[in-house]
């Protein structure tokens, strides 16, 4: 029986889990043309097309991180998920979860894995979800104590506890999706990877995952990698992301250094308190210095262009310099960013 140490959820801070160096796959397919001629000749001469999905991936995840996986439908995202975790092998190149060969994990490295699919369920379809969480608990062969006690846990904060003994044919899309979440964490994985986890839900209900998955990650040290069409998902849950482009990683870092690699400058109106006076004109050329431009100054606001990197230090200097009663900085939005770098790649 497995201990209840094997499935704490952790693994060592700074330890890579996950790691693959020039992974490459490539799907044959085959080609005809139309019509009865081509059905014909294709049984004599089949024409056989390579379909290259990924394109030489070098990455490492370290224990604990919390990844977004971004890209176009075809992008190789869904591909990179299955090779990663050994489901199909590479064509070339290798990839590692825990130390061991991806498509060559043992039984213990599996038990530390959990994968969930918005479009295909892990669970049962015609049996009421406690009855597959206990088959789940003995292929993970997890603890009776254990299970009891995670179960009760993520059942009440999910909210799934009245629907345990439903037939999942009969819960919801929102309710299905919650049981597959619990599924999914009942053998406290080290490694997650989440597919599309809130597609087709509603606002409260991809809110209330998003948090949950927050939690788990921060709490339990799980390291998560996130899929989805979703930015909101991936710019209120993750701080790394990886930006996929027909089978190339095209980044590879935070949210924080993409707006500045795209933006070199972000926009930062102010509001000055009502009875303050007029800015001195000396301190607003103090403020713009070479690198800070002064867009526009009236009736106690003031905007102003800076550098990303300026920012911090700009508003110190601003707060020792002026009365100022609120302020707002310019959020590109995660969707445009990802439009961007694109649109930027396709130019070079």
């Amino acid at each position: 029986m497995t201990s209840r140490a094997e499935h704490s959820g952790k693994a060592p801070v700074g330890q890579p889990v996950l790691r693959c160096q020039g992974l490459q796959k490539v799907f044959q397919t085959h080609r005809r043309d139309p019509g009865m001629r081509g059905l014909l000749r294709s049984f004599v001469a089949r024409e056989t097309i390579e379909v290259p999905a990924l394109r030489g991936i070098d990455l490492s995840i370290e224990a604990g991180e919390f990844v977004g996986l971004i890209g176009a439908n075809g992008a190789g995202k869904t591909t990179l998920v299955k090779v990663l975790t050994g489901i199909v092998p590479a064509t070339q190149g290798r990839s590692e979860l825990f130390g061991e060969p991806s498509f060559e994990l043992s039984d213990a490295a599996k038990s530390r894995l959990s994968i969930v699919m918005g479009q295909r369920s892990q669970l049962w379809w015609d049996l009421a979800p406690l009855d597959s969480f206990l088959l789940l608990r003995e292929i993970y062969r997890v603890e009776k104590s254990d299970f009891d006690l995670r179960l009760e846990q993520l059942a009440r904060r999910l909210a799934v506890t009245e629907q345990l003994r439903i037939p999942l044919r009969h819960l919801s899309l929102g309710q299905r999706m919650r049981m597959e979440i619990l599924g999914a964490f009942l053998h406290r994985p080290q490694l997650v990877f989440l597919d599309e986890p809130t597609i087709g839900l509603d606002l409260v209900s991809r809110e209330e995952i998003r948090t949950i998955l927050s939690e788990i990650n921060r709490e339990q040290g799980a390291t998560i990698v996130l899929s989805s069409h979703d930015m909101e998902d991936i710019e209120n849950t993750c701080r790394r992301l990886l930006i996929l482009s027909e089978g190339r990683l095209l980044y590879d870092g935070d949210l924080v250094k993409l707006r500045e690699r795209l933006f070199e400058k972000r926009a930062i109106e102010l509001h000055l308190e009502p009875h303050a006076a007029e800015p001195d004109p000396a301190v607003l050329a103090e403020l713009c210095g070479a690198d800070v431009q002064l867009l526009r100054s009236s009736a106690g606001a003031l905007s102003f262009a800076v550098p990303a990197a300026r920012v911090q230090p700009f508003l110190a200097q601003v707060f020792a310099r002026l009365a100022v009663r609120d302020l707002a900085i310019e959020r590109t939005p995660l969707d445009v960013l990802v439009r961007e770098l694109f649109q930027r790649e396709g130019e070079g």
